[in-house]
């Protein structure tokens, strides 16, 4: 080491910082370097070793801090209902606005595998920037409309888990373009958001899923008002109160209408309907047959009743709208069997001169004794070519003591003097034209008294 050496024969020792250092900002390095003669110097001027010290100053990293818009805490809890149902991105009031003194030109990114249905959003004040770059964005309170920072989104419709925590980590990172040595590390920030758990359909005191019936299709038909179903919807949940409902399937011969306690509402809308148990305007709806419903014996009306949230709902645990099955059910008819006395084919051809003749009653030799399981006692009555011909009302053999056509016992089971049955006369005098055939109809209806659903319509012979 020598200046008055020429050529390559003068080296000298640098100290460098070793690739990839690990040295913390704000720290001092203190080094001692020791320089002693080699044992060749022989001169007696050679001096003794010499000590330097030398000293290495890292930086100390300027800090992070807030530029005005950064926000780490969400705005949730959120109802996944109205995230999964939204056409646009929602804000969850997070966002990230620092810098520091020495680099205020940021790159941010989320990490970790963020879910798919997040995203972050450049801003400038309250407005999206037209730059929709997540690199080199200018976070500086004192930087007028070149200050930007970012958002956090949950993307349209984004199918999030009720209940659930959503966690993100963004990583903000000094761009490359900042070489201040007071430059800090990258910043990594956890952000959480909460998904409400949405609250449960609950019974509100008059719900009811089970139908009254089967029921008869000879009674609604004739029935001059709706028959109630004994179905009733009557649900909410502690997020909502208010409830739309709608009814779909075989509609055609049902309503819902909508009561109060036990009495019809004055409101008949089927929207925005209060269900709270002991609430003042607490309602509820109830499922009926339309007045002389057109069903068909043996028919099963499938229906489905959808109760939907009303909008104006906006607790985050709002529950998703509820779907429930209902079914009425028609009973099938009992078949009209004909009991002992029943005789369909007539005594023969008739003389048209007897049949005048005749003082008394002809038997024809017909006679009408049916019935069903469902219903026992019968009325009967007579039509077309009526003029020779009655009906008389027998207890076997022998005629009843009463004539009327109604509320007839025919029931081989019954005792003999109540299974009664009736027969076709010719009258007396009768005076049919001769070579005629007279036609004639019996109709047989169940009388009023038979209320069992699977009693059947009523039996025309003839």
């Amino acid at each position: 080491m020598h200046s008055a050496v020429t050529g390559n024969n003068d080296h000298h020792v640098k100290l460098f910082l070793k690739a990839r250092a690990a040295v913390n900002q704000g720290d001092v390095l203190d080094l001692t370097i020791v320089a002693t003669p080699n044992s060749s110097c022989t001169d007696p001027k050679t001096p003794a070793p010499l000590t330097v010290s030398w000293n290495l100053t890292i930086a100390t990293a300027a800090a992070w801090t807030n530029q005005g818009s950064d926000d780490a805490v969400s705005d949730g809890p959120f109802s996944p209902l109205l995230l999964a149902a939204t056409g646009s991105r929602s804000a969850t009031g997070l966002a990230f606005h620092q810098s520091s003194t020495a680099c205020r030109q940021i790159d941010v990114a989320l990490v970790n595998s963020a879910p798919s249905y997040v995203e972050l959003v450049r801003y400038q004040g309250n407005s999206a920037s037209t730059s929709t770059g997540l690199s080199n964005i200018t976070m500086d309170s004192g930087a007028g409309t070149n200050n930007h920072h970012v958002r956090l989104f949950f993307k349209a419709q984004a199918g999030v888990t009720a209940g659930s925590t959503v966690s993100v980590t963004v990583v903000a990172t000094p761009n490359s373009s900042c070489t201040a040595a007071a430059t800090p590390a990258p910043l990594t920030v956890a952000w959480n958001m909460t998904i409400a758990e949405t609250s449960g359909w609950v019974n509100q005191g008059s719900d009811v899923a089970t139908s009254n019936g089967p029921y008869s299709a000879l009674t609604l038909t004739t029935a001059a008002n709706r028959t109630d179903t004994g179905l009733a919807f009557h649900r909410s949940a502690e997020g909502c109160r208010q409830i739309d409902v709608a009814l779909s399937g075989e509609t055609s011969q049902v309503e819902l209408i909508r009561y109060a306690d036990s009495s019809v509402a004055t409101e008949t809308g089927l929207n925005n309907i209060t269900m709270l148990r002991d609430d003042d305007d607490d309602h509820h709806v109830k499922l009926f047959l339309k007045a002389r419903a057109a069903v068909s014996q043996g028919a099963v009306l499938d229906l489905t009743i959808v109760a939907t949230p009303n909008v104006s709902c906006t607790d985050p645990r709002t529950p998703t709208p509820l779907t429930v099955s209902w079914n009425v059910t028609i009973a099938t008819a009992a078949a009209w069997v004909k009991e002992s006395r029943d005789d369909d084919r007539a005594s023969g051809t008739f003389s048209p001169l007897r049949l005048a003749a005749s003082s008394a009653r002809t038997a024809t030799g017909l006679a009408f004794h049916r019935n069903s399981d469902a219903c026992k006692r019968i009325d009967v009555a007579l039509s077309g070519d009526v003029s020779h011909v009655e009906l008389r009302r027998y207890a076997g053999a022998t005629e009843s003591s009463s004539q009327a056509l109604s509320d007839i016992t025919m029931d081989d089971g019954a005792s003999s003097t109540d299974n009664q049955h009736v027969r076709l006369f010719f009258k007396a005098g009768a005076a049919p034209a001769g070579g005629s055939v007279l036609n004639v109809t019996i109709v047989a209806t169940p009388n009023a008294a038979c209320t069992d659903p699977a009693t059947p319509a009523p039996l025309t012979v003839g």
